[in-house]
């Protein structure tokens, strides 16, 4: 097996010294003569070498990587959000390594571990879980990025996603409005933020007055599935649901439909997040549209743009919009 080019071996092809094509691609080229860049750029090129990133992480105590975790990578949202990070940091010379942290906490820090190890310019967390290891990282690193589920308590790193409170309360209050009883919500896991603060908002928007049940499902369709054969076994009441994001309500529409239930004669239903699918696969699907694609450039301009004073906390809140269907 043929060994690569080394930077000796750009250094004999151009007439120069390791140390000249060093600082070439150490990022140093100003201090070359314009004709010393050019043999450099031209043996490099014949030879087909490129830098170690490690190297060059090691010499600068930083990489050109971005570490993504995300706590699904089957989720269609979740996706999203990534890929419109991915693109707008090749946009800054930057690239990316996505990690799947199937909302596990020791996968979760073992893959904060190691981000560690890559030297990551920055690690973005989709979804995080509070513990020790990232409260300790957030504290020494200060390049950590919270997307989606704001920071536990006492944890100061900047937060990239919209007003989950805000936007549960305008679904509220749409319920409200219409006089919608028999209420339900769906919510995620409690102990994560997006999930309690968005079932605090839509239970104030609707009035703590007006009883409401609640179940608690995985964000995944499985979920929702067994939560809506379970609650649709009722078949006297009209329920109105709210649903933690699209793919619970995904698993609730085809309970109901097994049972024989039309929407929104039968059930009343609310998604969350207008993830993609629902253009070819669930048109009808009324849902809180969270901009997946906005994400990536506000993430960008936090890892290319950051606070002078490593203390000073940045949050970027995106808009929400209701989009109203035929579901409710």
């Amino acid at each position: 097996m043929t060994k690569p080019p080394t930077v000796r071996d750009v250094a004999r092809l151009s007439g120069v010294s390791t140390a000249t094509v060093s600082r070439y691609f150490g990022g140093k080229a100003d201090a070359i003569a314009p004709d010393t860049l050019e043999s450099v750029r031209n043996a490099a090129e014949a030879l087909g070498y490129t830098p170690s990133e490690i190297g060059r992480s090691l010499r600068l105590a930083r990489s050109r990587v971005v570490v993504m975790l995300v706590p699904d990578a089957t989720n269609h949202f979740t996706a999203d959000v990534a890929a419109s990070v991915e693109m707008a940091l090749k946009d800054q010379g930057l690239s990316m390594v996505l990690a799947n942290a199937s909302e596990d906490a020791a996968q979760q820090d073992r893959l904060l571990t190691d981000a560690q190890g890559l030297r990551a310019r920055a690690i973005v967390v989709q979804g995080a879980i509070d513990t020790p290891q990232i409260r300790e990282m957030v504290a020494r690193q200060h390049n950590l990025i919270f997307v989606n589920r704001r920071p536990a308590d006492g944890v100061d790193a900047p937060y990239v996603g919209i007003d989950n409170y805000a936007a549960g309360l305008a679904v509220g209050r749409y319920f409200a409005d219409r006089r919608y009883d028999n209420c339900v919500v769906i919510s995620g896991p409690r102990q994560y933020s997006g999930s309690s603060e968005r079932t605090e908002g839509f239970l104030d928007g609707l009035g703590r007055e007006t009883p409401v049940l609640h179940f608690e499902s995985p964000f995944t369709m499985e979920g929702g599935y067994e939560v809506g054969r379970a609650l649709l076994v009722d078949r006297s009441r009209r329920f109105a649901i709210f649903c933690g994001n699209d793919m619970i309500a995904y698993g609730v529409h085809r309970a109901a439909v097994e049972t024989g239930m039309r929407l929104p004669d039968d059930v009343l239903l609310f998604g969350f997040d207008d993830n993609r699918l629902n253009e070819w696969l669930a048109p009808w699907l009324s849902t809180v549209k969270v901009p997946a694609f906005d994400f990536g450039p506000a993430i960008a301009k936090l890892i290319c743009e950051p606070p002078k004073a490593p203390d000073q906390r940045t949050d970027i809140i995106l808009p929400f919009q209701l989009k109203l269907r035929q579901s409710a």
